[in-house]
């Protein structure tokens, strides 16, 4: 069965957000460039994923304890599904294998029930996470828009997001955004992402968050570990950005999340 023990569906006005949940704990001080480690020295998964992120693909990581038919069902089951693939590669991880520990420590996998795979997008945001059993729908449903993967990688690395959408054919990050961005205990804990309407690849992505195509702009405010804080208009201001915070209170998981005092 599909769980979201790693990544859960939070729920908060409607709006369903994917984010990190207890086992991703460890990713929380990892960039981007971090988790596609280079050198000599690196294991076998961990130089398959920095391959694949190098390649723009994803990476399904099978960590594994013991032999039995359930993980070899699930091996079965990827190999089937994504070995023709030129958009993902797949590897196995032995939990009791002493040279893949620290892709193992990364992420925090070693007392998770096994077997267990997890989608690593290009970015080394966590797209999928699949305790026992997996099918053909779970993996095609782990490969996300580009816009969702970097909003997921910075609520798995404890960061705000203010996803802003423009209209098609146009760019820019909203003047309150901009605002909120420069205040210092705000700019280092939010994340600003871009995304135009005449994406048709973030098309789900901005169902998902019901940004209808007619709406010609808005700002999407997201917070760990899937908090939808709020979602407004172009001409919303940081004044209203951090009052919203402040509503959100403990129900946020980053101490940026708290007021400027």
């Amino acid at each position: 069965m599909k769980t979201h023990t790693l990544v859960g569906l939070f729920k908060n006005n409607g709006i369903r957000l994917l984010a990190a949940g207890t086992l991703l704990v460890s990713l929380s001080n990892i960039s981007p460039a971090q988790n596609a480690p280079r050198g000599a020295s690196l294991s076998k998964a961990e130089a398959s994923r920095a391959s694949a992120a190098e390649q723009n693909k994803y990476t399904f990581i099978m960590f594994w304890k013991d032999q039995d038919t359930t993980t070899k069902s699930m091996w079965s089951t990827l190999q089937q599904n994504l070995s023709d693939k030129n958009t993902a590669s797949v590897v196995a991880v032995n939990t009791g294998d002493p040279q893949e520990r620290k892709i193992i420590e990364q992420y925090g996998v070693s007392r998770a029930p096994m077997p267990l795979t997890l989608a690593v997008a290009p970015n080394g945001a966590v797209t999928g996470s699949y305790v026992k059993q997996i099918n053909a729908d779970y993996i095609q449903q782990a490969f996300v828009s580009p816009a969702k993967s970097q909003c997921m990688l910075n609520l798995q690395s404890r960061r705000m997001v203010l996803l802003c959408v423009s209209p098609s054919g146009q760019a820019g990050v909203p003047k309150g955004v901009q605002n909120f961005k420069s205040i210092p205990c705000y700019k280092n804990a939010v994340e600003v992402i871009t995304v135009s309407q005449s994406e048709p690849a973030e098309r789900d992505f901005l169902n998902e968050l019901r940004v209808p195509a007619s709406q010609n702009s808005a700002v999407v405010f997201m917070a760990p570990p899937g908090v939808m804080v709020g979602k407004y208009n172009s001409s919303v201001t940081s004044q209203q950005l951090i009052a919203e915070l402040k509503k959100a209170g403990k129900s946020c998981g980053v101490d940026g999340c708290k007021h400027c005092k």
